[in-house]
């Protein structure tokens, strides 16, 4: 088949396995029998009853966004990679195809994207076809990939448009529903491939929409902000990767909202998660950014509130050091000779604490906060997992608090998130909202008027 104007060639079959891709063993599970005992007349009941057949499907992308489609050796046309479920589960299923077809590769199941009851007149047999977003180590490419030649002839990444064009028609509606629902928040109902009508509440609750982010600004009074640490078990799921940001991993302290939480109430939650302490109410909004969705993501609003002076948070005196990342202690980074040192206090606005150790107070005794009800959503916050004797609140493990001059703090976060600290350090200091779109501000908002003297200093930058 030639390739689709503008898009590359077909791989095929390369000769020799990449480098640097471990085999990922098939280790499913011991049965849970704790639960419930043993039945054997019900399990010989479902083993005979009547039952659709199960097939799973893969959205794989690459860092482009391109969907990779296979041309099965055992069909005609092309096809998304995936295959039948056999007396298994539906992951297990799913990812067991995947290295028959692509190798030892380190796929991650995802989000369920849509689910597609075809009618026994179709096949014969009725058949339930679900749709998984998978994840691969970024960057990829066909090479990368080991094309079993028993089960693929060739494979490519696409543009959306040329890989739905190259699938039939049947599945070409199924996958199309489920490309919609991965731009939104939903799992597709199909019938045959086409949306199953619903109720108008549920159709209302499953619209897509952005997701929203909420952070919370603390600063010090001498030209410091406070982040935190994401954890280490790997880049963030925008894609942009706050693991492998220049600070480390350092982030604004905050998360993304669950669907109950307001924008105020979701920051004071998830700031007091990122640093282990309880929640307190926070101050006013000081930005609100429309950040667009990168390839196969979801847009995103992201607010940012300041710290309430009148309700203190418990965050650490001194900045917690990471040898690995010396450019996060203040001191080190900034060259300043005024680096809190270890008998000296931060002053942290609404705290209570003075200025120096003779008129420190003692901090209050916190607990981190299990948040258990919160979901690890698509930009999920830092979580701390070690003790508090590490030096930073909650713990450093998976998360340090680290205070860091303002004018280097931008340098040190995720692409998206340095626009809406630089700008909400100038509404702070201005008593503006900044509104902000893409990390530009809009015309006719506050947020682009020039920087003007203020009381005990300029505008910061």
């Amino acid at each position: 088949m030639q390739p689709v104007s503008g898009t590359p060639a077909a791989s095929t079959v390369p000769r020799t396995p990449p480098s640097g891709i471990p085999a990922v063993p098939r280790t499913p599970a011991p049965p849970d029998r704790a639960e419930e005992p043993y039945d054997a007349d019900l399990a010989g009941y479902l083993a005979a009853h009547p039952a659709p057949a199960a097939a799973v499907d893969a959205v794989i992308r690459d860092e482009r966004g391109r969907i990779l489609v296979v041309d099965p050796v055992y069909k005609d046309g092309w096809d998304l990679p995936g295959g039948m479920v056999d007396d298994e589960g539906l992951v297990d299923g799913l990812l067991r195809e995947i290295r028959e077809e692509l190798g030892p590769v380190p796929a991650r199941a995802g989000r369920l994207l849509a689910v597609d009851d075809v009618p026994a007149a179709v096949y014969g047999r009725a058949l339930v076809a679900c749709v998984y977003t998978v994840r691969l180590p970024l960057p990829v490419t066909v090479d990368d990939l080991v094309l079993q030649r028993d089960e693929l002839r060739a494979a490519a990444f696409l543009p959306e448009e040329a890989a739905l064009a190259r699938l039939p028609r049947r599945l070409r509606r199924r996958t199309a529903a489920a490309l919609e629902a991965e731009r939104g928040a939903h799992t597709a109902q199909l019938h045959d491939g086409r949306p199953v009508p619903l109720d108008p509440r549920d159709r209302w609750a499953l619209l897509p929409s952005p997701a929203v982010y909420a952070a919370v600004l603390h600063e010090d009074g001498r030209g410091r902000v406070l982040l935190v640490r994401a954890g280490t078990d790997g880049p963030d799921e925008r894609g942009d990767g706050a693991a492998e940001a220049p600070g480390g991993g350092l982030v604004l302290p905050g998360g993304p909202l669950t669907a109950a939480e307001t924008p105020a109430r979701g920051a004071a939650r998830a700031a007091a998660r990122a640093l282990g302490t309880r929640p307190a109410p926070v101050g006013r909004l000081l930005a609100v950014d429309g950040v667009p969705a990168p390839p196969g993501g979801r847009a995103l609003t992201a607010h940012l509130f300041a710290a309430d002076p009148d309700h203190p948070t418990a965050i650490p005196d001194k900045p917690a050091t990471d040898p690995a990342h010396p450019a996060t202690d203040p001191g080190s980074a900034s060259g300043a000779s005024d680096s809190t040192g270890a008998d000296e206090a931060a002053t942290v606005p609404g705290t209570g604490r003075k200025d120096g150790p003779e008129g420190a107070e003692d901090e209050p005794d916190v607990e981190p906060q299990s948040d258990a009800g919160a979901e690890a959503g698509p930009y999920a916050e830092p979580r701390s997992t070690a003790g508090p004797e590490d030096g930073a609140p909650g713990g450093s493990g998976a998360v340090r608090a680290v205070w860091v001059e303002a004018r280097e703090a931008a340098a040190l976060l995720p692409d998206w998130q340095a626009p809406l600290l630089r700008h909400g350090l100038r509404a702070l200091a201005l008593g503006t909202v900044a509104q902000l779109e893409g990390g530009v501000p809009q015309p006719g908002t506050a947020a682009g008027a020039p920087p003007r003297a203020q009381r005990g200093g300029g505008t910061p930058e």
